[in-house]
């Protein structure tokens, strides 16, 4: 990874010196944009609350690239590929029947928090592809060359993401997808490998050189499903999930479906709650990226076939 980040600033900073030698392409103004970036990336839903339970094991890595082109002073829209990791763990919650002792005198001070006994976790690497509008707040007018030191921005997009949350196996440690298992015995063969998710966020893009910024950015995700990490209604009975169609082992589902007993508690009912329906699955998006401003001929040469020299004799 640290060699990948190397050499694609290497790469920046050389095209950087190479086209700087022409006076005239600093009077030009650019408006196609590359950027690449990484970070760290969180969930939040049934089995981790951010606000009550911190980061823990809801953190992951994340990578990215995009490509963005301006329109006017303000606006711009960026095409985006991100590949992020996200999990959670009920036996890893912050706030766990008093484990957390900044919780008292706090909102949720007094309450029972019974996840722990529902043992449920996941974890997943999922790409999302999205599409944003991004708006300065400070206008960038003429050359990108006069643009400010510094220049907040706000993100708004749309986008999806493959949903496929693993679970490890107790028995042999193995990550087994849990889509496959249809472990809440859902009709047909369960939610979809799919998400819809709107991206909202803020950025700072701080100019290092003539051609390159850098951005650090946050954004939270809200998507259109309960089931990033799998959960989302009630315990079926046996019967239920044994009937339940699926793509993925029985064994496995009737093994994962409910972890209780792993834990040293009762098996759950038929009909106890697993999850929240009312509420959809979220993730955070943070990264620090680099940007460089490409001439605004790059696609011609990209794509407009080489012409061979004629050779002399």
């Amino acid at each position: 990874m640290k060699k990948l980040v190397f050499t694609i600033v290497f790469v920046m900073l050389f095209a950087d010196f190479a086209d700087a030698q022409s006076f005239y392409s600093r009077r030009r103004d650019r408006s196609w944009m590359f950027s690449f970036g990484l970070g760290v990336s969180s969930y939040h839903g049934d089995l981790h609350d951010v606000v009550y339970d911190g980061l823990g094991s809801a953190v992951g890595s994340n990578l990215g690239i995009g490509l963005r082109k301006k329109f006017g002073s303000q606006i711009s829209m960026r095409l985006d590929l991100n590949w992020y990791g996200i999990g959670g763990d009920d036996a890893d919650n912050g706030f766990l029947a008093g484990k957390d002792p900044g919780q008292r005198g706090g909102p949720r001070e007094g309450q029972r928090d019974t996840r722990f006994v529902r043992n449920l976790s996941f974890q997943a690497r999922n790409i999302e592809a999205s599409l944003f509008f991004t708006f300065n707040l400070i206008p960038v007018n003429g050359s990108y060359t006069r643009r400010p030191v510094l220049n907040p921005y706000l993100l708004l997009g749309i986008g999806f993401t493959t949903n496929n949350p693993k679970g490890e196996h107790p028995d042999t440690g193995d990550l087994i997808n849990l889509r496959k298992l249809n472990t809440e015995a859902l009709s047909g063969l369960g939610y979809g490998s799919k998400a819809l998710v709107v991206p909202l966020g803020i950025g700072v893009r701080l100019k290092a050189t003539q051609y390159v910024d850098i951005l650090f950015e946050a954004a939270r995700r809200f998507t259109f499903t309960d089931y990033l990490d799998d959960v989302s209604t009630e315990f079926p009975s046996i019967q239920e999930l044994t009937d339940a169609g699926r793509t993925g082992s029985l064994e496995d589902a009737l093994r994962l479906f409910d972890r209780s007993a792993e834990a040293g508690y009762e098996t759950r009912m038929p009909g106890d709650d697993r999850g929240n329906p009312e509420k959809n699955d979220a993730y955070y998006i943070f990264q620090i990226r680099l940007e460089l401003y490409l001439p605004d001929n790059f696609l011609k040469q990209l794509f407009q076939p080489s012409r061979r020299k004629p050779k002399f004799r």
